[in-house]
């Protein structure tokens, strides 16, 4: 028996590693830009610290979800490392502190 392969869709559904590398390559470009001095002079620094934390949260939970595939493990399992994402909210949140003072 001869087996089709599968189409395009579904191979992108199942496996979607190219997007997910695109988008991580896209927002690493606007990280870099936002960085650069000159591309975004309108922006203050402050502003471009949070957008650099969401940034680089949006991907270390992309390569989390696929690369790591804890988006197809169980939901106990991908539990597990929001013990390390609070310990990184408790450290930011110390670091805040002591800059501010």
């Amino acid at each position: 028996m001869a087996t089709q392969a599968p189409a395009l869709g579904e191979t992108l559904r199942r496996r979607p590693y190219i997007p997910v590398f695109v988008t991580l390559a896209v927002v690493t470009g606007l990280e870099l830009a936002i960085t650069t001095p000159g591309y975004f002079p309108v922006l203050e620094h402050t502003f471009r610290i949070v957008l650099l934390v969401i940034m680089s949260t949006i991907k270390a939970s992309l390569v989390v979800a696929y690369y790591m595939h804890l988006r197809y493990e169980p939901r106990w399992l991908a539990l597990i490392p929001l013990a390390g994402l609070a310990l990184v909210a408790v450290l930011v949140a110390a670091l805040t502190a002591t800059v501010a003072h």
